[in-house]
């Protein structure tokens, strides 16, 4: 049985018959073979279906009188819709999958301050709380109680030993002090209470048993009662802030509600390790963990925190309550660790909170030089001149030692290189016999191009504006040994000092000329310019916009002694703008009551006329 037998006179026919389902075709075929004649009278009426829906002659089509059997034989019968469907449905929502892209919600800079500063208050809070926890650590009555039971094994060695070595008597204090005191299990929960006052570590002193953050205090303080140089040493646990929770940590204020969920190396929860001690030996500071018995193995800490964790500030407390930064002796990469920390000018003002001047021994002072070129990169005491920014430069180059045939130089011989416009906003200008003895040059940002630029004339080429334009590309960049501080200009004949483009540069009040005033003010501009005063706008900052640095203009410098005048003109200014801004709304109101009470008349008289 051929195809035509079954085709409409038009090519929407078959469009009609596709939208049944498979069920519909089964029914179909079950009710030709119970009643072949209804089946015949089905088939006529779905075949008489044009695809406007008119009426087609009855002998159009012989299907009605093959057998049903047939039916199977068609390919368009034969299909089953449903899957089909399914399978449709399914690739447009993997497509459509594909295409929805995850936008990162970028944070606005108000939150980003937002954001920092809640980190700054967060360690300020940690580093108050560490601090009060050390001064409980110096009590006399708790010093003494553990110097009591200590047994008289340990005051022989001490006796014996008081001269020799630190390390192998602290060893021993460890050992009797692991075997008298038990540790109870860490615990994260924020019904936990950890308020460490000398009330608390007397309790666990009596009862013999306590936290891990408890043992610790009760170590130090049993080594301050043996007259052993030691120190209170803390992480200041302060994770970047991503998203609120409820459930924080009591014992520092730290979010763990869901570590292991967001972090791919999460620490593991059976201890805090958040606090050790150090002693001073004859030469250096070294590293005690009392409750890991560990001695002397500083970047152990971090790798039983976790892999991938680290400690972006680490504080040690001496018994004078003088604070300070360890973090470069616990840090086994310390590249990633600087990353994560605070800004270090705020950091070190925080340090200098209780500073003595009789420093002792500062951990940087023993750090080893780097064995490869890549641990000379973010090193804290050594550079290579190969490893620095676009912006640094050395000074003065004093080599401290060979690597390679490379000089190696002190970080602290780094210094920062600004150009002269970036000098001139800190309140310093260049020598002018340095102007043209510049560090280094560096290629000018290029600005993006604005549409009307495109079809501005060219210009034509010489060989002077290719010159230009190659000193145009660059940009000159000077040490702060090439400058001086900024003096501002006299005042002249009561002419205000102005740069290239009319205005004058207000980076701070340095900057003001002497005999000027910066007026603040909306409308001074206006005011200063009907008196005929000379001015100048005052040039406040840069905001980008599109790409491009826009100027800020706040207000306009004048001489002092027409600031006076100015004032006075700027207030009547301001009273007649507001006196006319209300003759305008009255009039306005006015007009409007005006158009209302018409439209009143106008339907009274419509409806008084035509009821």
């Amino acid at each position: 049985m051929s195809d035509e037998e079954y085709s409409f006179e038009d090519d929407g026919g078959w469009d009609n018959v596709e939208q049944f389902s498979a069920n519909g075709w089964e029914d179909t075929r079950q009710g030709t073979q119970e009643n072949e004649g209804d089946s015949d009278e089905g088939w006529e009426n779905v075949s008489e279906r044009n695809h406007d829906g008119g009426e087609v002659a009855d002998d159009a089509s012989p299907a009605n009188d093959q057998p049903a059997n047939e039916l199977s034989s068609m390919p368009h019968l034969n299909e089953d819709w449903d899957s089909i469907n399914a399978a449709l449905n399914k690739q447009a929502e993997e497509e459509g999958t594909k295409k929805k892209s995850n936008k990162v919600k970028r944070l606005t800079k108000a939150e980003k301050n937002q954001r920092t500063t809640m980190r700054l208050a967060h360690i300020v809070c940690l580093m108050a709380r560490e601090a009060e926890v050390n001064r409980s650590i110096n009590d006399v009555s708790l010093q003494a109680l553990l110097r009591s039971i200590a047994p008289a094994d340990l005051e022989a060695i001490f006796k014996k030993d008081k001269f020799r070595d630190v390390a192998f008597l602290v060893q021993n204090l460890m050992q009797w002090f692991r075997h008298e005191f038990r540790r109870l299990p860490y615990t994260s929960s924020k019904h936990a209470a950890f308020n460490i006052t000398v009330g608390s570590l007397m309790n666990v002193f009596f009862q013999r048993e306590g936290h891990e953050h408890e043992m610790v205090c009760l170590f130090a303080a049993l080594c301050r009662s043996w007259n052993i140089n030691t120190r209170y040493t803390c992480s200041l646990d302060t994770p970047l802030v991503l998203k609120r929770h409820e459930a924080f940590d009591p014992h520092f204020g730290v979010d763990h509600s869901d570590d292991e969920e967001e972090s791919s190396h999460p620490t593991r929860l059976h201890s805090s390790l958040r606090a050790w001690c150090e002693v001073f030996t004859s030469k250096e500071w070294i590293h005690v963990d009392v409750i890991r018995n560990l001695l002397n193995q500083p970047l152990e800490v971090e790798r039983l925190r976790g892999r991938g964790s680290i400690m972006p500030h680490v504080v040690s407390f001496e018994a004078s309550g003088r604070m300070i930064d360890v973090t470069r002796h616990y840090a086994s990469d310390w590249a990633r660790t600087q990353v994560a920390q605070c800004n270090p000018v705020w950091w070190s003002k925080l340090l200098q909170v209780g500073k003595y001047a009789d420093d002792p021994v500062d951990v940087d002072e023993k750090l080893p030089m780097p064995t490869s070129v890549a641990g000379f990169k973010n090193h804290s005491q050594y550079c290579l001149e190969q490893h620095l920014g676009l912006y640094e430069w050395i000074h003065p180059r004093k080599p401290v030692g060979l690597f390679k045939g490379l000089p190696v130089f002190d970080r602290q011989s780094v210094q920062a290189l600004h150009s002269a416009h970036r000098w001139l906003r800190q309140g310093r200008v260049v020598l002018a016999s340095e102007r043209d003895n510049p560090c280094k040059k560096v290629p000018k940002r290029k600005q993006p191009v604005r549409p009307t630029e495109n079809f501005a004339n060219p210009t034509p080429f010489s060989v002077a504006t290719a010159v230009a334009s190659a000193d145009e590309s660059t940009i000159s960049l000077y040490g702060q040994w090439q400058t001086e501080a900024f003096v501002a200009p006299q005042i002249v004949d009561g002419v205000i000092p102005k740069n290239e483009h009319g205005n004058i540069e207000i980076w701070s009040d340095a900057c003001l000329p002497i005999g000027s005033a910066h007026i603040r003010l909306p409308r001074a501009k206006q005011v200063a310019t009907k008196l005929g005063i000379d001015f100048a706008p005052a040039l406040v900052g840069w905001e980008s916009k599109a790409g491009r640095s826009v100027p800020i203009f706040d207000g306009i410098v004048v001489c002092d002694h027409f600031v006076d005048m100015i004032q006075d003109a700027h207030s009547e200014l301001e009273h007649s703008t507001v006196e006319k801004a209300l003759a305008q709304k009255k009039k306005e109101i006015a007009k409007r009551w005006g158009i209302f009470v018409k439209k009143l008349l106008l339907r009274k008289r419509l409806r008084d006329e035509y009821g």
